[in-house]
């Protein structure tokens, strides 16, 4: 009588209370019990083994996520040790920062002339070698930040050699 008035508040088709009524109370045990065994295989194939197989997906992702954020740490380190190794003095006079670099390089002679206007120098050279025009650009602009803006380059008849204005500017 218990459990008839436990399902009337259950809205279960009269077939199933019928049959709950006619069986015995070992069967209703063994019915109870299959139940139970139905609900975990369904709690084990829907909630506990997504959930298990999420988790171990998650600990690959964290290794492999690991490995990228060490390999960036490495990289941001190696960045910032070559800014430091760098450093450009952008405060120096421009005409100072050339006439530097030329005496470093033994190419004052090659110099025709140089201009300064504002923020951009004009240096011309009539003759100069190729390789060592592009030199005296990349140590420019390495150590005090001149770059060219914009450049006018002829071919000389001597192998290697060009005739060069160049405007620079930070």
């Amino acid at each position: 009588m218990t459990t008839m008035r436990l399902l009337e508040h259950i809205s279960v088709p009269p077939a199933f209370v019928h049959a709950w009524d006619r069986m015995s109370s070992r069967e209703r045990r063994l019915a109870v019990a299959a139940v139970a065994v139905v609900l975990l295989a369904a709690a084990w194939g829907w909630l506990w083994q997504p959930m298990r197989e999420d988790s171990q997906r998650v600990r690959r992702e964290l290794v492999r996520d690991r490995a990228a954020l060490a390999t960036a740490r490495a990289q941001a380190a190696e960045i910032t040790g070559l800014q430091r190794g760098t450093q450009v003095n952008v405060g120096s006079d421009s005409r100072v920062a050339i006439e530097r670099v030329l005496g470093e390089r033994a190419l004052q002679g090659a110099l025709t002339s140089l201009e300064v206007k504002d923020d951009r120098t004009t240096i011309t050279f009539a003759a100069i070698g190729f390789d060592a025009l592009v030199g005296v650009l990349d140590t420019l602009a390495k150590t005090d930040g001149l770059r060219p803006l914009k450049a006018t380059l002829t071919p000389r008849i001597d192998p290697g050699t060009v005739r060069a204005e160049i405007t620079l500017t930070r």
